[in-house]
């Protein structure tokens, strides 16, 4: 029973560390998780209430249009820090065939590359942002995930060096016992 409940934790735990490194090698250039069309949004703050609140984790769909009128987020860029808003917007205007630029309240253009998709189409995990947020942070990671596999990689040579000393044991002392 007691091994069956250490399993069961070691593949929770190897399932957690393989999911955190697949996000972080996943990441985008605004350090944002992407899976195919869905972006992992955590919210850090509360500029999105009442709409989303701080430890949320919202996953946007980017596959489906965002027109004038819906709230869709964003990457704003033109502060020293890059960060995901949550605007309304005005107007579209269509550039091109795959290119177009939305004009969010306040007169803030944003071309299409960099719109993540409408808050219609989210799914929002309450307080999985928080957690999240800190196993891919650098001392997060090192910490929870590769400090603690670190020490199950030595404790493992520590087993696999005392069996091969019991080994070597059993064979001199049968040896002895052959020879008397």
């Amino acid at each position: 029973m007691k091994k069956a409940i250490l399993n069961t934790i070691f593949v929770i735990y190897v399932v957690i560390a393989v999911f955190i490194t697949v996000c972080l090698l996943s990441y985008n250039q605004f350090k944002v998780t992407e899976f195919g069309n869905y972006s992992l949004v955590i919210i850090s703050d509360n500029e999105m209430v009442p709409d989303f609140n701080k430890g949320d984790l919202v996953i946007v769909d980017k596959s489906q249009k965002v027109l004038p009128g819906d709230k869709a987020f964003f990457y704003n860029t033109y502060g020293r820090q890059i960060e995901v808003k949550l605007g309304e917007v005005v107007d579209l205007e269509k550039i091109t065939e795959t290119e177009s630029t939305y004009t969010f309240e306040g007169e803030h253009k944003v071309s299409s590359e960099y719109v993540l998709g409408s808050k219609n189409y989210v799914s929002v995990i309450p307080g999985i942002g928080t957690v999240l947020n800190v196993l891919e942070s650098k001392w997060g990671f090192l910490f929870l995930i590769v400090l603690p596999a670190l020490l199950a990689f030595f404790y493992q040579i520590t087993v696999v060096i005392a069996d091969m000393r019991n080994s070597k044991n059993d064979k001199v002392e049968n040896n002895a016992e052959k020879k008397s």
